[in-house]
């Protein structure tokens, strides 16, 4: 079983499918791809890319579940019960963190990922002129560019860093900047502006970087006193970071890192538990590139083959 059809899932279960192994995929949404397939923008990441490989599972005779999500449908002890023998978890880091600041369930405060959702859908309607982004990461480079592509948008990116501490791949930062988005460096959010539970606006603190380094050798920054302004918005997306929601597991021994990721074997990608597998964004580090993932769900299959 393999839960979640994204891109470590989707090569755990060709690789498994080419050496005669029965696999079933059990996805939440209606359509394969996962965070890639639902989220990654089209320009971005075009659909054709994932039809070969949908082809190539169809090819295998490999079972898609849609609309089943494991911990509302299923849990991971039924699976294990109705048995497989093995289970591959690539659900991937789902859920967006909330901003801490009050006000911030108002009408006009959005999740990333569900932004990037409705759009890739067709229906982000709610994002109004003026556009904010929280974060530095890919998900808030993909945030910025897509806000900008709805057309007739004032978008800036918000950090309390400098461009070139942002911890977005290179290439995501500059064609940002190539596409004249507005990025407003140093600046922390402090509070959010309401009226009437509708956002108007964001105030934020400028920043100065200090010299001390943090753990990734970036420089801290630090608040400078009495410097409050305020960014007028319509809608404000928070892509600040993303965890995983780990519900289905009920109550199986499978152990965390202090993170929330489930932890794994560096090199087999087996959890706590055995025969019970982990890989991509749901695992270890937490969120990483497509690539990463892919080459997990290949080591994966090769784990299980080798032990079976």
């Amino acid at each position: 079983a393999v839960i979640g059809a994204g891109p470590g899932g989707m090569s755990a279960a060709i690789e498994l499918a080419r050496a005669g192994v029965d696999v079933e995929i059990f996805e939440a949404q209606a359509y394969a791809g996962g965070m890639v397939g639902g989220v990654v923008p089209e320009y971005r990441l075009p659909k054709a890319v994932f039809a070969r490989d949908y082809a190539a599972l169809e090819d295998l005779g490999v079972t898609i579940h849609y609309n089943a999500r494991v911990g509302g449908d299923l849990t991971l002890s039924q699976l294990r019960d109705a048995g497989f023998g093995n289970v591959v978890i690539t659900v991937g880091a789902q859920l967006g963190k909330a901003l801490p600041l009050d006000g911030s369930d108002c009408d006009g405060v959005i999740d990333a990922l569900q932004f990037l959702r409705d759009s890739k859908e067709g229906h982000a309607s709610q994002v109004g002129r003026r556009v904010g982004i929280i974060g530095a990461g890919d998900t808030a480079m993909d945030c910025a560019r897509v806000a900008w592509r709805l057309g007739d948008r004032d978008v800036t990116l918000i950090y309390r860093r400098t461009i070139d501490q942002m911890p977005a791949d290179r290439e995501e930062v500059s064609q940002l900047l190539e596409e004249g988005i507005a990025v407003r460096e140093l600046a922390k959010p402090q509070r959010l502006l309401v009226d009437n539970n509708r956002l108007r606006g964001l105030r934020c603190s400028r920043m100065t970087l200090s010299d001390t380094r943090d753990a990734s050798g970036r420089w801290i920054p630090v608040e400078i006193p009495d410097s409050g302004f305020d960014i007028e918005l319509d809608t404000l997306i928070l892509a600040i970071s993303q965890q995983a929601v780990l519900d289905f597991l009920d109550g199986e021994p499978i152990e965390l890192n202090a993170r929330g990721y489930i932890k794994t074997d560096p090199a087999t990608f087996e959890t706590s538990v055995p025969g019970v597998f982990a890989a991509g964004d749901v695992a270890n580090d937490g969120p990483a590139t497509i690539v990463k993932a892919a080459a997990a769900g290949k080591a994966i299959a090769k784990s299980i083959l080798h032990n079976n």
